[in-house]
């Protein structure tokens, strides 16, 4: 349980694409500044900023403030600070609901710097108007967008510039991936092709990739949609296509007659001949048809890179189902197949959950060795979260000394402003990560303070099943009701011995060990 002295302060900041335009005043840095000065002059400790840098404030499904919004559900936060109501969110009725209604409800001060408002001294009538002015300026510029690419479109232009600047050394790249398709290789294979001779993917080329996406672990790894999407662009023999997927509630791929070709634009890379031939012979290509029946397994993992495993079948529809690594579909070189027969795997499955329905028969004896293994398994992952958390939090508790004494520093002219941001930045983006590790372990101590209800909930289930006494055909509904989720490990070889290690993950009570068996 977190006491009021230990939760969080949080420090929302979000831009758009439309606030970058209005200069550096709404930048994630200025609005970070802003905040972390604020919160170091009115003494708010445990800070931790939520960023949201590309999304709309009328989209709510941003995912640092959904993570907020998470932490405060699980009474992780005092206090959330933003640089003024717009940064919350530019739709009246959806701000309307967190700063009256949600936030009051989970007792968390709102403080939005720039407009003078604080919960904890009220709000004034202005707020409301305020939200309605920023919902005006989200409508308004949102309807002149649509109506430049409109306008765009139908003229033929592709962008500002009117024309596109062939890239000599991507396009000997397009070439190839033109030219392999034709002599028959299939997307994947293409693929697999490009990663194995080290060419950069269009994102790790361009610079555009994500913080921890598989571009920046990875710059040479291709996936098959990736090379799909290039054999698809009708651009590359010359011609602009404009309207090909409009911005819409739900994003959805224009039919043919609603998109605005406009032949001979600009110079081509390959030529028309070559795009049409390729899209006829990715038409005729043979697909496997999808698998009529849910997967036994929904939920099943790589023990190793933890990517989901996803069920395939081969052309040959008379060999088994195997699950396999989604990682290892994306580039063999970023984990290994792990795959298992899902006959198999239902089989050892079937047989764990039968000795656990024998073992039950008897089934106070089965609930005080539940109890004792989840106590137990608990206990020892507490203690050592305990001390991890006592260690960070003295360690957040000395940056903000550090924090206050270089702020004081810079106040009375010590040091320079330039100096003092340099050094406060490495220190503020340290207390950020130990706050996040602090989340975490939060997390952890919370569910394992819910064991008595989490092993009462997993018992009723096992009683349901009980008057069955044997299960002999495993389905869906037994796999929902009582597998969480599997990993899968990779297959060790004995001689001519294969292994391969399979954990269960119990609902409410997670991985069990063989001494709940006789």
């Amino acid at each position: 349980m977190q006491t009021e002295k230990s939760k969080i302060t949080a420090l929302y900041t979000r831009l758009s694409q439309d606030d970058e335009l209005q200069g550096d005043s709404n930048s994630i840095i200025h609005q970070k500044q802003i905040l972390s000065e604020y919160a170091a002059i009115h003494g708010f400790s445990h800070c931790k900023c939520y960023v949201d840098d590309g999304y709309s404030g009328t989209n709510f499904s941003r995912p640092d403030f959904l993570q907020m919004i998470a932490d405060i559900e699980n009474n992780l936060v005092s206090t959330v600070i933003v640089k003024d109501l717009s940064r919350l969110g530019r739709n009246y009725l959806q701000v309307g609901y967190y700063t009256e209604i949600f936030f009051p409800k989970w007792d968390v001060r709102f403080i939005a710097v720039a407009d003078n408002v604080d919960s904890e001294k009220g709000y004034d009538d202005l707020i409301p108007f305020k939200n309605i002015v920023n919902d005006w300026y989200a409508k308004d510029i949102s309807k002149k967008q649509r109506a430049v690419i409109q306008s765009k479109g139908n003229s033929g232009k592709k962008d500002e510039r009117g024309e596109w600047i062939i890239d000599e050394e991507a396009a000997t790249i397009v070439k190839k991936i033109f030219a392999l398709c034709l002599q028959g290789d299939g997307v994947q294979m293409i693929a697999n092709c490009l990663s194995g001779e080290k060419i950069k993917s269009p994102s790790a080329y361009t610079g555009n990739v994500r913080m921890n996406g598989i571009a920046e672990q990875n710059p040479y790894h291709w996936s098959a949609q990736t090379v799909a999407g290039i054999l698809s662009r009708q651009e590359y023999c010359g011609d602009t296509v404009n309207f090909k997927c409009p911005r819409k509630k739900q994003m959805t791929q224009n039919v043919p007659s609603e998109k605005k070709i406009f032949p001979n634009t600009h110079p081509a890379i390959i030529s028309r001949e070559d795009f049409f031939s390729v899209q006829e012979i990715r038409s005729r290509r043979r697909r496997i048809k999808p698998i009529d029946s849910p997967a036994l397994f929904p939920e099943i993992f790589c023990a190793d890179c933890g990517g989901r495993m996803h069920i395939m079948r081969s052309r040959n529809f008379k060999k088994p189902e195997n699950y396999i690594c989604s990682t290892y579909r994306k580039g063999k070189l970023l984990c290994s197949s792990h795959y298992i027969r899902e006959d198999f795997l239902g089989e050892y499955v079937t047989n764990f959950l039968n000795s656990l329905l024998r073992e039950a028969q008897d089934i106070n004896n089965f609930k005080n060795k539940i109890i004792s293994e989840v106590s137990q398994k608990n206990m020892v992952e507490n203690a050592t979260t305990k001390k991890e958390l006592i260690s960070l939090q003295a360690r957040i508790e000395e940056i903000e000394k550090i924090l206050k004494e270089l702020y004081r520093d810079k106040v009375y002219g010590n040091i320079s402003l330039e100096i003092f941001q340099k050094l406060s930045s490495g220190f503020l983006q340290e207390q950020n990560d130990l706050q996040n590790r602090i989340l975490e372990c939060s997390r952890r101590i919370a569910e394992s303070d819910k064991t008595d209800n989490e092993v009462k909930k997993f018992l009723e289930i096992i009683e349901k099943y009980l008057p069955l006494g044997f299960i002999e055909n495993l389905n869906r509904k037994i796999v929902e009701d009582l597998v969480d989720k599997i990993e899968v490990f990779e297959t060790k070889k004995d001689g001519q011995n294969r292994h391969q290690k399979v954990n269960i993950h119990w609902k409410w009570i997670g991985l069990l060990s063989d001494s709940i068996l006789p």
